[in-house]
Order: C-alpha cells, then sequence, then structure tokens
C-alpha cells in the first residue's frame, strides 16, 4: 500500500478517501459508516492521524451492496455482514441471499422503542416484561418492525383484560428446543455438502419447517377441539 502526498493508496495505487468523500459517494451520513465499520462490515480504515482516516474506495460499493439488501430484504446487519464474508471468499451468494431472505421475510419499516410504544399502546414496563420473557424478540436492539408490533398490540389487549403473559413463557420455551433440533437435522443432512448445495437443500428445510411447524400445531389443536362439548373442555352446556 503506497502512500502520496499525505494520501493512502491500495495496492493497486487507488487513491483512499476521507470519510467525507465516501459519505458523499454513498450518500450515508458518517454515524452510519461508522457503525459499518464497528459491525465488521467495512474494513478498518487507515489513520494517518488521530483526527484523519482514509477508507478503501471498495467500501463505496461494499456500502451500495448494504443499502440495497437493506432496501428489498428484512436482514439484519449481522445477517448483511455473512453475506460480504462469503463475497469476500469469492462465493456466489444468490441461494444464501435467498435463504436469507425466507427467513427474515421482506423489508419493512423499523420503529425505534419509543414509536414502537406509541403504536403499540404498551408501556416501558410492559414492554421490558415482554422482550425479557422472550415473547417479543426484536432482530436489532431497540428496532421493531410490523410483526412486533402486531403481536404488541395483541398482548397489549391482553394485558388490558388482566391477563399474565407470563403464561405464556412456553412459547419461547419450546421454541427454542423445536429450533435447536431443527439446526441438529440440518447439520445431519448437509454436513458433507458444498457451499451452494448446502445452501440450496437449508433453503428447502427452512420452507419446509416453517409450513410444518404451522401445520403440526394448528392440527393438533383442531384435533383437540373435536372432542370439546364446549368452550371449555371439561364442561357441557348446561
Amino acid at each position: 500500500m503506497g502512500e502520496t502526498g499525505g494520501r493512502p493508496r491500495t495496492a493497486d495505487e487507488n487513491p483512499m478517501l476521507k470519510m467525507k468523500e465516501l459519505a458523499d459517494a454513498t450518500g450515508v451520513a458518517k454515524s452510519t459508516i461508522l457503525l459499518y465499520v464497528n459491525k465488521g462490515l467495512l474494513p478498518l480504515p487507515i489513520k494517518t492521524s488521530p483526527n484523519m482516516a482514509y477508507y478503501d474506495p471498495g467500501c463505496v460499493d461494499r456500502i451500495g451492496f448494504i443499502k440495497q439488501v437493506q432496501a428489498s430484504h428484512r436482514l439484519p446487519l449481522a445477517a448483511i455482514k455473512g453475506l460480504l464474508r462469503e463475497m469476500d471468499r469469492g462465493r456466489d451468494i444468490t441461494p444464501l441471499l435467498e435463504l436469507q431472505s425466507t427467513v427474515f421475510g421482506s423489508a419493512t419499516e423499523k420503529m425505534d422503542a419509543k414509536t414502537f410504544l406509541g403504536a403499540s399502546g404498551l408501556s416501558s414496563a410492559q414492554l421490558k416484561t415482554l422482550c425479557g420473557l422472550g415473547l417479543i424478540i426484536p432482530l436489532e436492539n431497540d428496532l421493531f418492525d410490523g410483526q412486533d408490533l402486531d403481536l404488541a398490540r395483541q398482548f397489549k389487549s391482553c394485558m388490558d383484560r388482566g391477563m399474565a403473559v407470563e403464561k405464556f413463557s412456553f412459547y419461547p420455551e419450546l421454541a427454542k428446543k423445536i429450533v435447536a433440533a431443527e439446526i441438529r437435522l440440518r447439520e445431519d443432512f448437509t454436513r458433507n455438502l458444498g457451499f451452494e448445495e448446502n445452501a440450496t437443500l437449508t433453503l428447502e428445510m427452512t420452507r419446509m419447517a416453517r409450513g410444518l411447524r404451522a401445520y403440526v400445531i394448528d392440527r393438533t389443536l383442531q384435533k383437540e377441539l373435536i372432542g370439546f362439548k364446549g368452550l371449555n373442555k371439561n364442561k357441557s352446556k348446561n
């Protein structure tokens, strides 16, 4: 890596960029760029003094990819970091991107905690309780999406009726066991596969698992309800 006139250059002699130049080239704020660096999505800059840092010009395309994925898919930064890591290894990330999209769904607007509380009607204490129980699970710290909001409003209605949300804690407890079993099963089937075959089979298994969870639980409930004589299982109508 060379340096001319105080400005470092890359191995192929391209001049590196100051923060303002990188921000102007990408349309991304300095604070966001620093977040990407801290999260490992961008390489560390070269510091020539305590107040001067230069960034690899490849960061422009890298930030463009991050923006594109965030706009079209509901991926947290940790998932995007995984995609970038595979890209750096020279792999075709198309099947992996499709897998991530299936897991995380399509892009939705995210809300900070204050906006989320206003939209859901929950108090900060109620939200803290729900998050602590694993009944509301934001993908990123203090950022909530439409799925979180829909469920939060339902919990708000239940809580207003005096229902103790702690009684729902078996859902996250059982979910952890199911997910752990699904991961073990996936590893059994994909252990000896190459990258693309692994991603393709994982995608198929993810789609099947998503449908299977809902199917088995709903059908189990339906079969149970068939035997009911009224609203309560052990009580018949008078």
